[in-house]
């Protein structure tokens, strides 16, 4: 059991993986369609250990709080990531490649965005049934979820989350 748990997300070190604008992945891990990838800037020296971690952001979701209204709320239970001893920047979040919420740090070597942080969520059309694809559900959003720290380093997580239909 503790090995299938274990399995559902799988590990890549990324050597040598170039990025179209000459950043480097220095560690990515994938579940299922879901990515998150620590980025180092272009020329940089990789760190073996770097400092900044992963994103951490359980949860997404889309929901429609009135049945009457085609408007929809993206949501995460959370959003966290640290950057330990290295200073936390900011971190953002797209929504189909749209700038949707950015949060800034200060002197802060984590950040951490609770779900009430972003009153209901943001909020997007739910879409018509099977406009995202899905035969059961409405609109689909693609996100990516940014951090950067204070020695220049990033961490990205892309997903996908499907809305509730709008008759």
């Amino acid at each position: 059991m503790l090995a299938a748990i274990f399995g559902l997300i799988q590990v890549a070190r990324s050597q040598g993986v170039v990025l179209p604008d000459g950043s480097q992945v220095v560690s990515s891990e994938t579940a299922g369609d879901t990515r998150r990838e620590i980025v180092a800037p272009a020329g940089a020296e990789i760190p073996e250990a770097p400092n900044i971690g992963f994103i951490d952001s359980p949860t997404t979701t889309c929901y429609k709080p009135n049945p009457a209204v085609n408007e929809c709320y993206v949501n995460w239970y959370y959003l966290s990531v640290d950057a330990y001893p290295s200073y936390m920047i900011s971190m953002t979040v797209q929504l189909n490649n749209a700038f949707a919420a950015n949060y800034a740090g200060f002197f802060q070597t984590s950040m951490y965005a609770p779900y009430n942080m972003r009153d209901k969520g943001i909020k997007v059309p739910c879409g018509a049934l099977n406009s995202g694809g899905n035969p059961y559900l409405g609109a689909a959003y693609s996100f990516i979820i940014r951090a950067r720290d204070s020695a220049n380093l990033g961490s990205a997580n892309y997903g996908t989350v499907f809305c509730p239909a709008h008759p």
